[in-house]
């Protein structure tokens, strides 16, 4: 069984996998002149937006959690949370709905879970500090004029005031999904959008439901005649099966098993290709030797799956320098 560990510390492969992302991070298609990378975002794009404004709001989904159970009086959850390990926030989340339900039983468990979802976004929607600190960050990096972009976070952080998400719809009904225009750019919300409470990807019956419209939007396209793949690409999904992609500030545990089942998907899907074939790149701290046991294992979890699928993993040791080499890759220095 090859190294991972000896693998992913090479600066050599490191070198390797950058120069090769560089290249297909700068290359131009269309009259247009965009960008044919998707970025797919998550919670750690928000964080170096506020600690690059130098005053740091810190999206730490366990105090997220920590708040949502204090609220609504959910004491297992909240001891759950105390010790918890990375990569559990759907069972802590499935915790809370299963505790409030029992307290409560006068309504089914969902709507329980929903009550909860609408207190999030509540408060989401009323954090302007959040925004009003990412804001510079996140112009900056939508100038870059992306194509198309994606987003696992549920906030308005990418929006600029007054835009809100719709439903994107084309062909099959299962193919809905929310998505604002940004500019140039399309940004799709995957996961949902506190304009739409109920939409919110939350526990394991959320994540459970979204397969069936990820397959159905799969099958949608992979059954449409080869010369029209490649245009009119008006899922997220069937964006993210024909262009070169890159998670950043995604954690990517395996508790995003939709995003999993999908790459899985997408790798068969590009197993018969010759040429342009799209890349993917999952942009990821390497935690030091002597971190935490459970980051070091999640990290090599990661970079091992990495490698079963053909993944690129675009690893990097310390916050502000890998972040720099990110936005250099990305503007082409």
């Amino acid at each position: 069984m090859p190294d991972t560990d000896r693998l992913d510390r090479s600066a050599i492969d490191d070198d390797v996998r950058w120069a090769l992302f560089q290249q297909v991070a700068n290359r131009r298609s269309g009259r247009q002149n965009l960008r044919d990378i998707v970025p797919i975002l998550g919670a750690g794009f928000v964080i170096q937006a506020t600690m690059e404004a130098g005053n740091p709001r810190i999206v730490d989904w366990s105090r997220i959690l920590k708040d949502t159970a204090a609220r609504f009086r959910c004491p297992r959850a909240m001891a759950a949370l105390e010790s918890d390990v990375p990569g559990q926030t759907t069972l802590v989340w499935d915790l809370m709905t299963v505790e409030l339900a029992r307290t409560l039983g006068d309504q089914a468990a969902h709507r329980q879970e929903l009550k909860m979802r609408k207190d999030l976004a509540t408060r989401l929607r009323n954090d302007d500090e959040t925004r009003r600190l990412a804001r510079p960050f996140v112009q900056r990096f939508l100038g870059l004029g992306f194509h198309d972009l994606a987003s696992t976070n549920f906030d308005s952080v990418l929006l600029p005031d007054g835009v809100k998400p719709e439903r994107w719809a084309h062909g099959a009904r299962q193919a809905v999904s929310l998505a604002a225009a940004c500019g140039p750019t399309r940004i799709w919300y995957p996961h949902g959008h506190v304009v739409e409470p109920g939409s919110i990807v939350l526990g394991t019956r959320a994540y459970g439901r979204l397969l069936e419209p990820i397959n159905a939007a799969f099958r949608a396209h992979a059954l449409l005649p080869k010369p029209r793949r490649t245009v009119g690409l008006d899922t997220w999904v069937a964006t993210m099966l024909e262009r070169p992609i890159v998670f950043i500030g995604l954690s990517l545990t395996r508790e995003e098993w939709t995003l999993w089942w999908l790459l899985s998907q997408r790798a068969r899907f590009l197993a018969r290709r010759r040429a342009h074939v799209p890349q993917a790149f999952v942009f990821a701290h390497r935690p030091a030797n002597n971190g935490s046991a459970d980051a070091l294992a999640a990290f090599r979890t990661l970079a091992r799956t990495c490698q079963l699928l053909g993944l690129h993993l675009l690893a990097f040791d310390d916050f502000p320098a890998g972040w720099e080499r990110l936005k250099a890759a990305l503007s082409g220095a």
